[in-house]
């Protein structure tokens, strides 16, 4: 087992930790770390540091399999439980303890997402009881959070843009929000999501697309290219004389291995047709639909969105008119385009090519930071994660937590 008592000092890889606690007493300690040592967590951090602790130390590391954590001491602990959940990756196991014996607390704790809350002092049998309910997968071992969001990016036909506001998304999300996020191109041979950020894709997303069976928990760290800590890129470039042939049955396992360990997965969208789109359309939180103006996009696109109102229910389109400009004769009037596809253009983004084409050709994301296309990158960036970069939480909130 591993003990660490300074976790910015610690030499070995800290994402390796499946488990960690964060403690404000020395009995506490000894009795976490009595119980860890005899359960099969592989490598463990047992910390001082209490939630704050946590919170500090998940903002900048990645988060283990189970947290536990001590809420003594805190004024307002589930407005730190909530901050928490900010920093935590979905599919994290909580487990909370304090010194409020307190049925309240324990039913808000619950309702948060907690999978459990101990009551000190703490015992090695509470201790190993409580633990081994999170390993099992207990009904009360609960993850700490809802698994990460599946945001599509579908062009209405080819060669609107849609794979550049899908790598420009990605990289927003997760440079300016620090959440950890996997691109995934869906298109096997001719995607080009790879190429957009200079990277050499593995075969490990056809491999698992065609055998479902291989999707486990080590699928992700195999498979997925590393950009950044925070941006992971899933892709292939399968040969053009081989015929892939993916399962439509090994998404699932697939989408939900991926929202538990990040917590955005953007999606470049396969073109209708593919045995993958309308089963990627069913299970999508939000789709981003894009399209340029002309009368082949308009009609495509209003079939897209008569396709997603009958398959999807709870997920939400938004509408990108993209390349405006860049034919000034024969392109659709913004109201016509509306007109033909029923609803409303959610944003339009200017024909930038000197910007856009220069980083795309240098394998950069440049124009994602700058100039008018950036600056609808973020806004959709915004959209995918339902809120503006940097939103802290209320004083009213606040307040109802500390008065709870």
């Amino acid at each position: 087992m591993s003990t660490l008592d300074d976790p910015a000092g610690v030499g070995a890889e800290p994402s390796a930790a499946s488990f960690c606690a964060f403690v404000r007493d020395e009995e506490s300690r000894r009795a976490i770390e009595q119980v860890a040592g005899e359960l099969p967590f592989g490598r463990t951090m047992v910390t001082t540091g209490g939630i704050r602790g946590a919170i500090e130390y998940l903002g900048a590391h990645r988060s283990p399999k189970v947290l536990m954590v001590d809420l003594s001491g805190s004024e307002l602990p589930l407005t730190e439980i909530d901050e928490l959940a900010d920093v935590c990756e979905p599919g994290v196991t909580v487990v909370a303890f304090g010194d409020q014996n307190d049925v309240g607390l324990f039913r808000e704790l619950v309702a948060r997402g907690v999978g459990d809350y101990l009551v000190k002092p703490l015992s090695p049998g509470l201790v190993h009881e409580a633990l081994l309910r999170a390993l099992q997968g207990h009904a009360n071992g609960r993850r700490m959070s809802r698994l990460g969001r599946l945001v599509g990016v579908l062009g209405a036909r080819g060669g609107v843009g849609a794979t550049m506001i899908a790598c420009g998304i990605a990289h927003v999300i997760a440079e300016t929000r620090r959440r950890r996020v996997c691109l995934t191109d869906l298109d096997l041979q001719s995607g080009t999501v790879a190429l957009t950020f200079d990277l050499d894709p593995s075969h490990g997303l056809r491999e698992a697309l065609e055998s479902p069976e291989r999707i486990d928990s080590l699928f992700v760290d195999r498979a997925a290219t590393k950009y950044s800590d925070l941006l992971h890129v899933l892709a292939a470039e399968e040969s053009l004389d081989e015929e892939c042939r993916p399962m439509p049955e090994a998404l699932q396992p697939l989408y939900g291995e991926l929202r538990t360990r990040f917590h955005f997965v953007v999606l470049d969208m396969p073109r209708p047709g593919s045995p993958l789109f309308l089963p990627t359309l069913e299970q999508l939180d939000e789709l981003i639909l894009v399209a340029d103006p002309s009368l082949a996009a308009m009609r495509d696109g209003l079939r897209i969105l008569q396709a997603l109102a009958r398959t999807s229910g709870s997920c939400h389109p938004t509408v990108v008119l993209n390349r405006v400009g860049a034919h000034r004769s024969g392109e659709l009037e913004p109201k016509e385009f509306e007109n033909g596809i029923g609803r409303k253009i959610d944003l339009r983004i200017p024909f930038d090519p000197k910007n856009v084409a220069a980083a795309l050709n240098a394998g950069q994301l440049g124009f994602a930071e700058r100039g008018p296309v950036g600056q609808a990158i973020r806004t959709l960036a915004n959209i995918a994660a339902r809120g503006p970069a940097g939103e802290t939480r209320s004083i009213v909130r606040r307040l109802l937590a500390f008065w709870k």
